[in-house]
């Protein structure tokens, strides 16, 4: 049996071996290459030994790139810090991962450097794609006009596109991965990005609770909420199969609007129905009333012309007059109530304040005749119509100055509010009162307590205004009916209203 030899077992190992392996000395000059290293690059033996390494570099930048590494002794076990393009005998070109191994002398000093090359083409250029598809995603993401962002299983960021961020608000550009879904949430409230979440309120952490929620158990189904300045968002929710959470926010404010608008259009409907109901029970009995008198009248009138009796004719026409002035004034009225449909169209920021003021100037004589004191508190603003606000206004204070107490000089307290966003305005009076039984009945349209217009005036419309107005704010008026020294009237209006562009 013959002797076991170590370099032939080394020599037929080296020419076996399937990926090139090139020998090179100190002077990076090629001492020695493998059948597969001359196939790879397609160089006999003679035009490929004793080259500089150069040759196999596809450019001067790969060969410098190179230098550098081995200069900074850059471990060349790793795949991403020893790819390189190398270039054939051909000028074909292929992407290789280099690793090496030094031959060192008894003193450790480095003779040579054994070099295998192994052709990763395919895997660069898979990567390449991957990149490529993962850039295309990325660019479709960032051309969305719709929020995107997904969450892990801890509720922690992971991925999010630039529509994503501005629909954040203030916690935009704190957006980072690993941020949580409720850091964003507190981040946006805390910045004033959620109308219905003001900072401070019970409201405000229920409806952040319910946000969470949702998040952490969506039902499936799109919520709506108001953002940033009077728009409105669509919050989608999905929970994915990996336990990863997809969100999609949507900007739907045209859409809202819309509905807004058509609700306000329904509304108005209506409250003009419900003035056409109003106006036909007046027709049957308050403008019939005064029309019978008119007809009545003229008969008598007309009896006594052919009579030739003229003792009660003055008589019989004043009471004429008298009836077609009270028709005058119901239709006029009728028309006011009907016509506070049509005339809210100009929205702004009213003070209150201001409201009151000018509605005391206008009733100043009035209030001097009555010889009523005023004690306004403060007062906050709100949105509407400051027209309409101050006829309400009027409507209100004018009742306080007409059914005031024979026996004591009158005091009309008003003050006002702001609780969970709702504006409270009371206005309060020490006048005759009104029995709580007709605490309904004093908001319909020609509905007076008192028959007598000579004590009275009046056609019993300015609370069907002021109801009508209030309501066409979104709010409400009543009377207190616990309130005992008087008459007090409280009206609730949505501080910031819900209007529809």
């Amino acid at each position: 049996m013959a002797a076991f030899n170590e370099d032939l077992v080394f020599k037929a190992l080296y020419e076996a071996f399937p990926d090139p392996v090139i020998i090179i000395d100190a002077e990076r000059i090629i001492r020695s290459a493998n059948n597969a290293a001359l196939r790879q690059f397609g160089y006999p033996a003679e035009e490929f030994i004793d080259r500089s390494v150069r040759l196999i570099y596809a450019s001067d930048k790969e060969y410098e790139k190179r230098l550098r590494n081995r200069a900074a002794r850059v471990d060349e076990t790793a795949a991403r810090t020893s790819n390189y393009l190398y270039v054939r005998r051909d000028g074909s070109t292929f992407s290789g991962h280099l690793r090496t191994t030094p031959l060192l002398d008894d003193q450790g000093e480095e003779l040579a450097l054994i070099g295998i090359i192994r052709d990763v083409s395919d895997l660069t250029e898979a990567m390449g794609e991957r990149q490529k598809a993962s850039d295309m995603l990325n660019a479709a993401l960032e051309a969305m006009p719709e929020g995107f962002a997904i969450f892990d299983r801890q509720e922690r960021l992971v991925v999010y596109n630039r529509a994503y961020q501005a629909i954040c608000g203030p916690a935009g550009a704190a957006l980072k991965p690993g941020i949580t879904a409720e850091e964003i949430l507190l981040l946006g409230r805390q910045g004033g990005h959620y109308p219905d979440a003001l900072p401070g309120t019970r409201e405000g952490d229920e409806w952040i609770a319910s946000r969470l929620r949702d998040f952490r158990h969506p039902d499936g189904r799109p919520k709506i909420y108001r953002y940033a300045e009077d728009r409105w968002l669509r919050v989608e929710n999905i929970k994915a199969k990996d336990g990863n959470t997809v969100v999609a926010r949507v900007d739907v404010t045209d859409l809202k609007r819309a509905e807004l608008a058509l609700e306000r259009q329904r509304q108005e409907l209506e409250h003009k129905n419900e003035a056409l109901d109003q106006f036909t029970a007046t027709v049957s009995h308050d403008l019939k009333a005064p029309l019978r008198h008119i007809s009545m009248f003229s008969e008598m009138i007309e009896d006594d012309l052919a009579a030739g009796d003229q003792a009660e004719l003055a008589e019989n026409a004043r009471h004429l007059r008298d009836s077609v002035k009270r028709m005058n004034r119901v239709i006029d009225s009728l028309l006011d109530y009907a016509q506070i449909a049509h005339r809210i169209s100009h929205w702004t920021k009213v003070r209150l304040a201001d409201v009151v003021s000018e509605t005391l100037t206008m009733l100043a004589s009035d209030v001097q005749e009555a010889q009523a004191t005023f004690e306004v508190g403060e007062l906050p603003e709100v949105d509407g119509d400051p027209e309409l606000l101050r006829r309400l206004v009027q409507n209100l204070i004018g009742n306080a100055i007409k059914y005031r107490h024979a026996d004591r000089q009158p005091v009309i307290r008003i003050q006002g509010g702001v609780a969970d966003q709702i504006v409270e305005l009371v206005v309060e009076d020490n006048g005759i009162g009104i029995d709580p039984r007709f605490s309904t009945r004093i908001f319909e349209v020609f509905q007076r307590l008192h028959k007598d217009e000579s004590v009275y005036g009046g056609t019993g419309i300015g609370l069907a205004l002021a109801k009508r107005i209030a309501e066409s704010h979104d709010g409400s008026i009543r009377l207190d009916t616990t309130f005992r020294e008087g008459a007090r009237f409280i009206v609730l209006l949505p501080r910031r209203l819900r209007k529809a562009n």
